[in-house]
């Protein structure tokens, strides 16, 4: 092995840094500028093979060769990183599509419920309570006209009641 190392205004902060340029690319982001030299993801995912050199370096205190065989992985893992993050934007867009059609369908069905209470509503108008009131009125003076008539046929019947009460007490004595 060759003791050649990066130099150091390539190294960061690990795992630190690593983490949090992995954490941070979103979907929705705006794109990031041009990628580092080596790097493989213009979006800053992703390790160059300086940066895998200075982390091997760093924490195990072993110096990688450049054309060390085992550097072909981070090409590799780059390369996955990339097809899955392509995967990732196919099945966004997806599923914004999904949730468009069920809000959709959902808004359509708010819309003609609220429609059908729209119409319901418009049948108990204030018209329609004065009708209401209207025949209300009506039933309750025929009631009044029955009332009265019961009335008279007990003033009547109580007139009678006297009169032969009146009658009896003449002819008994």
């Amino acid at each position: 092995m060759s003791d050649d190392l990066p130099p150091d205004e390539s190294m960061r902060e690990w795992p630190e840094a690593a983490v949090s340029a992995s954490d941070t690319a979103v979907a929705n982001e705006p794109p990031q500028p041009a990628p580092e030299v080596g790097q493989c993801l213009p979006d800053g995912m992703g390790l160059s093979v300086e940066d895998v050199r200075a982390l091997l370096a760093r924490k195990h205190d072993l110096a990688v060769p450049k054309d060390d065989p085992l550097l072909m992985q981070v090409t590799i893992l780059n390369a996955f990183l990339a097809e899955q993050q392509q995967l990732q934007k196919r099945h966004e867009k997806a599923l914004a599509a999904f949730m468009g059609q069920q809000t959709a369908a959902y808004v359509e069905g708010v819309e003609k419920s609220v429609s059908e209470l729209r119409k319901t509503l418009a049948d108990v108008t204030i018209n329609g309570i004065r009708d209401a009131a209207a025949d209300f009125a009506a039933t309750l003076s025929g009631f009044r006209s029955t009332l009265y008539l019961c009335t008279a046929v007990m003033a009547l019947s109580a007139l009678v009641n006297v009169a032969v009460f009146v009658l009896r007490a003449v002819q008994h004595g």
